[in-house]
């Protein structure tokens, strides 16, 4: 065979290897439906818990209630789908993201259609606060775990992506909510939004993992930690038997979790700038309501709001595939910029101002949430990925279900939202601080690593 037709069969063989990637990199009909389930299920997470914030001056007047008791409903909603997160987290490892996304539904469904025959605040805390914000947590992880089943790693690019949805709901939810209520009033408003919420349970189908993707990545980690077993006790080799029942175990929670210092600190800082947004944002149309602008403007706030945080995603974007920033000073920048951006709201007598506030809140919080999921698989990985993720929305939305109420109780014996405001300023500045530790320790450990490497081929 001559040279000239060896470099054809080269050339030709590169041109089947770039066909075969691009054919890898295109997405299969399973992984769009999978996009657009997720796309969903996230809308719904964000849509019906941002629309409490729009019936809970409903809750007030209808059942002659304390802004605490009322606080508590949309704290208790948006807090339980963090708070059940390692329980979602446990429900995942043992019957998969289809069928938790499928019981999330049910139940979210249920919670809300039970709550139209509330006859008091304390049933519509135990419906539509506690048993809908658990059923949207089992959809919520589930949902960001069939990502990662289906699509690895490339779940920071489209969690950018899908948490568009977010930003979507809080924008258009509070006035199909507003809308709805000049109708048929909340008790019918519910009705409609827990039929509508149903359309996840179709979605729940295609929620299972791809072929050959999640299932591989845990058979090389088996393969590995069998290889190191094999390392250090050659002896002692397990049988055909036992390998294969070591195979098909499954661990409900990895607390191997607890190990990873930078990864709870990220938990523990985004745990307290999360309830910081969770109580500004249950008690802002009552504050626009205060401050004079009316409740259809004080409505349209939220809206702005989001829009903001849907601008963000395409920050976030740019920074994710640039590298510009680190992840981590990001989310300490988003921090601190939620502090400055709640500080305007007590000192907003005028509507522009107030309109500012919000979106310095929503531009900061909607640029922190859509890469928190990157950063936790980055830290942790997709073997473990569902109990970091239940760990971390439990964390926080713990954290949620205490703000509400103590931001509305703090309203009762003052009677201003202006305190409550300023504690949500502080406290969202210092933890945004706090999170610089995360990218100071990785640097000192590396410079640490270099130094001793240094010091180690110095005395060879």
């Amino acid at each position: 065979m001559t040279s000239h037709e060896e470099e054809k069969l080269r050339e030709a063989e590169n041109q089947n290897e770039d066909v075969s990637e691009k054919k890898k990199k295109r997405f299969t009909v399973k992984q769009c439906l999978v996009l657009a389930g997720a796309w969903v299920n996230l809308y719904m997470c964000i849509a019906v818990p941002s629309s409490l914030t729009v019936i809970y001056v409903e809750f007030i007047y209808h059942f002659d209630s304390s802004k605490a008791m009322a606080g508590l409903v949309v704290s208790l909603c948006g807090g339980m789908r963090g708070c059940a997160g390692i329980l979602a987290g446990l429900i995942v490892n043992r019957i998969g993201a289809k069928w938790t996304t499928l019981l999330g539904s049910i139940l979210t469904s249920s919670g809300i259609f039970l709550s139209f025959f509330a006859p008091n605040m304390l049933m519509v805390i135990l419906t539509l606060g506690a048993l809908t914000g658990i059923g949207y947590s089992f959809i919520n992880v589930s949902t960001f775990v069939a990502l990662g089943d289906n699509f690895g790693d490339q779940i920071g690019n489209l969690s950018i992506l899908i948490t568009m949805a977010r930003p979507l709901a809080g924008m258009t939810m509070p006035f199909i909510v507003k809308f709805l209520i000049d109708i048929y009033g909340w008790r019918g408003t519910l009705l409609i939004v827990s039929a509508f919420n149903l359309h996840i349970c179709a979605f729940s189908i295609v929620m299972g993992p791809e072929k050959n993707s999640r299932s591989k990545e845990l058979a090389n980690s088996e393969t590995e930690t069998e290889e190191e077993g094999e390392g250090d006790d050659e002896k002692d080799e397990p049988t055909d038997g036992a390998k294969s029942k070591k195979k098909k175990s499954r661990k409900s929670f990895h607390f191997s979790i607890f190990k990873e210092k930078m990864y709870l600190l990220l938990i523990l800082s985004l745990t307290l700038l999360n309830s910081c947004f969770s109580a500004v944002t249950t008690i802002m149309v009552d504050v626009g309501v205060k401050r004079g602008f009316g409740l259809n403007r004080s409505v349209l706030v939220l809206t702005i709001r989001a829009f903001s945080a849907l601008l963000s995603r395409f920050m976030s974007a740019t920074i994710w595939h640039t590298k510009c920033v680190s992840n981590i000073s990001m989310v300490c920048l988003t921090g601190i910029c939620q502090g400055f951006g709640m500080l305007l709201l007590p000192l907003s007598r005028t509507y522009l101002l107030f309109v500012i506030g919000n979106v310095i809140i929503g531009f900061s919080a909607g640029t922190r949430n859509c890469m928190t999921p990157g950063i936790i698989m980055d830290f942790i990985g997709i073997e473990r990925y569902a109990s970091a993720l239940g760990m971390s929305t439990t964390m926080t939305g713990g954290a949620e279900v205490l703000s509400g109420p103590i931001a509305g109780k703090i309203t009762d014996i003052y009677g201003s939202y202006d305190l409550s405001l300023m504690l949500d300023c502080f406290v969202s500045i210092i933890s945004g601080s706090v999170i610089l530790l995360v990218p100071s320790v990785l640097f000192w450990k590396k410079k640490c690593g270099k130094g001793e490497e240094s010091t180690v081929s110095a005395e060879i």
